[in-house]
């Protein structure tokens, strides 16, 4: 996980605590790389010199070894090695900086880079490499050791580069090179180098030094100096370097824009890091959040589906999927229903956005409810019935009332609803759309969550579409299947005029291989699938419990996978919770400020995930007082 705490150093310097372990003198900063897999960023500006959040790579550095105390700063320089010495100057931070030309920097790999700053090597050192960003606990935590040390981290599937081994006392084994890697068979025996490491006169005069002159005049020009390390480490040449476990801390590598992306974020204060988040709209994972906003299935795919599909990546990705029509054809497969009665969808937003732009002219729906409807539409085209405060349950007479009153030619129901999780049952779902028939509204009803239900799917109205071409069943697949990434969704009508008018809107390759896979192996796992949604139920029933018991917080009883709360202190808002309850504890969780209801601010989506999550969630929220806030 990306640690989201902690201080930027910009502007702070000479600030080594008093009692500390005492600090290096002197730190070699090989800075002289071209950075290509930067593309236009690196086209005139050397890879240290890039920006994470207005800040380049090397001053952020220097600064963080000002403060841990160095006062020296050798920096390896090549690609544009005029604008370094012009940016950075003679002295920073409070520190003298010199400089070494590497002029085969464009011909070698960086055992050259430290190679020609050779001469510098002749007492104890900070060996850093000018791509890294960190904090200063990383440096201090080298500090603590009599010997020469290395910081390294639990390895991640995003990171590339060089890993170690290490015994139980600390001390490094062996080092494991760039190809190396792909043969590892247990990932969790290895931590990741942080590229960053101490080392210490006499091992450099009487070991390192010479290991890697010898290895430079040999011509081993190409390789990375950590073959140095990695030759002395097995001849038992450099028995007592130590690994210090830097995974708790700040810090990364940046290679190329994925890795400029990650670091941003993670340097980023957790207020911004909130900031951030709303504009993502997903892809959480890759910072390490835990996720309590979006709503979805987290006990499926079971993992012999997963395979299937790891097994064909080369073929989804390089092939193309099948079109719309037997998209269609697959969805019907599982439905069980004619195929000319479903419209395959990327997700149902997609098939949202086609209804508003191509059919609704007048919409009732009840709120608050899944936005997606209501930003489909203008304002005029809108018929809002108020859901009834306390129960949040539809007043079915009112709804069918408001929605002849005001002539629309659809309504909207969802169940259960988002974001109440509350449901409406099958007849009478049947007895409204028996309703709105009457004067010529359709009912589209939307059970992306039906499957998470206390009635499951024997409450669905999916088998009653059959013969009422007024009523249509809308479905995100990707909640309920857990396959978020994968954006599935389905309209099911027998009115097939609708259907193909809807269907004529997509393009033929609306949907990916990815998700063409997971259909045609979705029937083996039918029974995988109910498995998981009654844990989800099961396990959503004891979050309910448990929110109920949070001081400041009143939980309605829900019927999908998430639980609707609303803050009964006065003057605290949702917004204000939600960010402190990320910004404290690194949870994410939704609030309804958005919704069109009375009071909106004062509403939370709450979704339920793993039972320890959803535990560590409760705790935080009981630890922040809502009631005395």
């Amino acid at each position: 996980m990306l640690k989201t705490l902690g201080s930027d150093l910009v502007g702070l310097t000479n600030i080594h605590p008093v009692g500390s372990p005492a600090p290096v003198r002197r730190a070699v900063i090989l800075a002289a790389g071209m950075g290509s897999r930067m593309g236009s960023l690196t086209t005139s500006v050397p890879k240290c010199l890039v920006e994470v959040n207005g800040v380049p790579i090397l001053f952020r550095s220097l600064r963080v070894l000002a403060s841990s105390g160095v006062t020296e700063a050798v920096l390896v320089v090549g690609y544009e090695a005029d604008q370094v010495r012009r940016r950075v100057g003679d002295t920073f931070a409070g520190m003298q900086i010199k400089y070494v030309d590497a002029p085969l920097y464009n011909q070698t790999n960086n055992i050259c880079s430290l190679w020609d700053a050779r001469h510098y090597l002749d007492e104890d050192i900070l060996l850093i490499e000018g791509d890294v960003v960190f904090d200063l606990d990383v440096v201090m935590g080298l500090y603590e050791h009599p010997g020469s040390s290395m910081a390294i981290a639990a390895d991640r599937a995003e990171l590339s580069g060089t890993v170690v081994r290490h015994d139980d006392r600390g001390l490094v084994t062996s080092f494991i090179l760039g190809a190396g890697r792909a043969g590892l068979v247990d990932v969790t025996s290895v931590h990741k180098t942080v590229n960053l490491y101490l080392l210490r006169a006499e091992e450099l005069r009487t070991m390192i030094v010479p290991e890697l002159c010898r290895q430079v005049d040999s011509g081993n020009v190409q390789a990375y100096y950590e073959t140095v390390l990695r030759d002395l480490v097995a001849q038992r040449d450099l028995p007592g370097l130590v690994a210090v476990d830097v995974t708790e801390s700040r810090w990364y590598e940046i290679d190329d824009h994925r890795d400029l992306d990650n670091a941003e974020f993670m340097f980023l204060t957790p207020d911004e890091q909130y900031d951030r988040i709303q504009s993502l709209h997903g892809s959480y994972w890759r910072y390490g959040i835990i996720d309590h906003s979006y709503l979805y299935n987290l006990h499926f795919p079971p993992q012999a589906m997963l395979d299937h599909l790891h097994s064909e990546m080369r073929e989804l990705v390089t092939n193309y999927p099948v079109g719309q029509a037997e998209f269609d054809r697959l969805v019907a497969q599982w439905v069980g229903a004619p195929t000319e009665n479903i419209v395959a969808g990327n997700g149902a937003a997609e098939l949202i956005r086609i209804l508003g732009e191509h059919v609704i002219e007048k919409m009732t729906i009840a709120v608050p409810s899944f936005n997606e409807y209501e930003n489909a539409l203008r304002p005029d085209q809108l018929d809002r019935v108020p859901l009834e405060a306390e129960s949040f349950d539809v007043d079915l007479d009112a709804f069918a009332e408001s929605a002849r009153r005001a002539g629309s030619n659809v309504a909207i129901l969802v169940t259960p609803n988002n974001p109440t999780a509350r449901s409406v049952s099958r007849a009478d779902i049947l007895e409204l759309n028996d309703r709105l028939a009457s004067h010529g509204c359709r009912l589209i009803v939307d059970e992306s969550f039906i499957e998470f239900s206390r009635g499951g799917r024997a409450e669905s109205v999916e088998d009653d579409v059959v013969g009422r071409p007024n009523l249509a069943v809308m479905k995100s697949m990707s909640k309920v299947f857990g396959i978020a990434g994968l954006r599935l969704g389905y309209l099911l009508t027998d009115d097939r005029e609708f259907a193909t008018s809807v269907r004529s809107h997509l393009p033929i390759w609306n949907l990916n291989g990815f998700a063409e896979s997971f259909l045609r192996y979705l029937g083996r796992y039918r029974a995988d699938f109910e498995v998981s949604c009654d844990l989800v139920r099961d396990t959503c029933q004891s979050f309910y419990e448990a929110l109920c018991t949070v001081p400041g917080l009143t939980a309605l009883q829900p019927d999908a996978n998430f639980v609707f709360c609303k803050i009964t202190t006065t003057g605290l808002t949702g917004p204000a919770v939600a960010r402190r309850l990320y910004v404290e504890h690194g949870i994410l969780m939704k609030d309804c400020a958005s919704k069109s209801m009375p009071e909106a601010e004062r509403y939370l989506r709450i979704a339920s995930r793993t039972t320890d999550e959803n535990r560590r969630l409760v705790d935080a929220l009981c630890q922040m007082r809502l009631d005395q806030s």
